[in-house]
């Protein structure tokens, strides 16, 4: 589960990057979506040792929420919002919140409780404190 904040954390980084290039008139480019997804299944499929069926489930889950999340942060962007801001992080946080319910639906209560007690877990409890006391 380490590798997967690694992963988050390096996206929430390369975003901001992407934001302060883009109101400095600069290009960069975000990882590709369909690699990370890709990458965030493998791993998960190895340290929770899921079916097929559910590696395939998570690896279109974040197909969609990356590429839903790089929208977002493109929408953001280029309505001038600067990279400090806490709707980056608000963001973040709400695409993490829906992959968390979705994997919950997928994960047996086994898997779930074992992705609760890794960097999974500790980062849901983090979003969930700043989603609770509304500190945005």
């Amino acid at each position: 589960m380490h590798k997967f904040i690694l992963i988050l954390a390096t996206v929430a980084a390369m975003t901001v990057s992407l934001n302060a290039a883009a109101q400095q008139g600069q290009t960069s480019e975000l990882p590709d979506p369909m690699e990370l997804a890709a990458k965030m299944a493998d791993q998960m499929e190895r340290e929770l040792e899921l079916d097929i069926a559910q590696v395939f489930m998570i690896d279109t889950l974040y197909q969609h929420v990356y590429t839903q999340y790089y929208a977002d942060v493109e929408k953001l962007s280029k309505a001038g919002v600067p990279s400090t801001s806490s709707q980056y992080l608000r963001t973040s946080d709400k695409w993490g919140d829906y992959i968390d319910k979705v994997l919950e639906k997928i994960l047996t209560k086994e898997q779930w409780a074992k992705y609760l007690k890794g960097d999974g877990g500790r980062a849901k409890r983090q979003r969930d404190k700043r989603m609770s006391s509304d500190k945005y």
